[in-house]
C-alpha cells in the first residue's frame, strides 16, 4: 500500500505520540520539559493532530504547567487553536489535580507535610487577580478540619477580621490554623499591615487557646512563611 501525504502525516503524528508516551514511562514527568507534559495532556483532548506547537504556545503564554491549568476559560480561548471543548477539558484536568493534592494534604498532618500544603495553596491562589484570605483549620492532632476562603478583596488589599476567625475556630472546634493569603502583584514580602493584622489575629486567638502555626503569603511562584521569618511569637 502506498501512503498518501495525509496518511504519512498521520503515521508520523501517531509515531511521535507513542515515542512521547514512552519517554514519560521511561524517564518520569520530572525529566520532561513543561511543554512536553502539556503536549501529553493535549494528546488526550485533540486526537490525530500535531499538538506540540499548541503546547509550546500555552507554556509561552502562561509560563508553567500550573499557569496553563490555572488559566481561566476566557484566557485559554485567547490562544489560537483552543476552542471551548479544549478549554473545558483543561479545566477538568485542573480540577482533578487540585482535588488530588487536597486529598493528599487532608490525609496527613499538614505540619509534617508543609510542601503539600504549599503546593495546594499555590495552585489555588498564585493566579488570582485579587487578594484572598484562606484559613486551614486544624484539630488538636494537627489534622485538617476544613479549608475555607474567609475573605476576598481587591487587587491591593483584603480585610482580615480577627473576630470572624475567632468565631470560625470556635464553631469548627479548631485548635490551630494556618493563615494564607496572596499578593497578586507577585511579591510575597509582608507589608506592615500584614504583620500588624497577623499580630492582632494571634492576640485574639490566644484568648481562646488557638495557635497560628503559620501565615503563608503567595506571590506568583514565590512565597514567604511568617514562621520561617520569625514573625510569629
Amino acid at each position: 500500500m502506498v501512503l498518501t501525504c495525509k496518511s504519512k502525516k498521520l503515521a508520523h503524528t501517531e509515531g511521535h505520540r507513542k515515542r512521547a508516551c514512552n519517554r514519560l514511562l521511561a524517564a518520569g514527568h520530572e525529566n520532561l520539559f513543561d511543554y512536553e507534559i502539556v503536549e501529553l495532556m493535549l494528546f488526550l483532548i485533540l486526537k490525530r493532530k500535531d499538538v506540540k506547537p499548541l503546547a509550546k504556545d500555552l507554556i509561552n503564554k502562561f509560563r508553567s504547567i500550573n499557569g496553563v491549568l490555572g488559566a481561566s476559560i476566557n484566557q485559554l480561548l485567547e490562544i489560537n487553536g483552543i476552542g471551548e471543548g479544549v478549554a473545558m477539558a483543561i479545566k477538568i484536568v485542573d480540577g482533578i489535580v487540585k482535588s488530588s493534592i487536597s486529598t493528599k494534604m487532608i490525609k496527613h498532618n499538614p505540619i509534617e507535610c508543609f510542601e503539600d500544603v504549599l503546593s495546594y495553596c499555590k495552585i489555588n491562589m498564585k493566579h488570582l487577580t485579587s487578594e484572598e484570605v484562606r484559613i486551614i483549620f486544624l484539630n488538636d492532632l494537627n489534622n485538617i478540619i476544613s479549608d475555607e476562603i474567609l475573605q476576598c478583596g481587591n487587587i491591593d488589599s483584603v480585610e482580615i477580621s480577627p473576630r470572624e476567625i475567632m468565631k470560625r475556630c470556635i464553631e469548627s472546634g479548631a485548635r490551630g490554623i494556618i493563615l494564607v493569603h496572596n499578593h497578586p502583584g507577585g511579591d510575597p514580602t509582608p507589608s506592615p499591615n500584614d504583620i500588624y493584622a497577623t499580630k492582632k489575629i494571634q492576640e485574639a486567638l490566644n484568648i481562646i487557646d488557638v495557635s497560628i502555626f503559620d501565615h503563608i503569603i503567595i506571590g506568583g511562584n514565590r512565597h514567604i512563611s511568617f514562621r520561617a521569618l520569625s514573625l510569629l511569637c
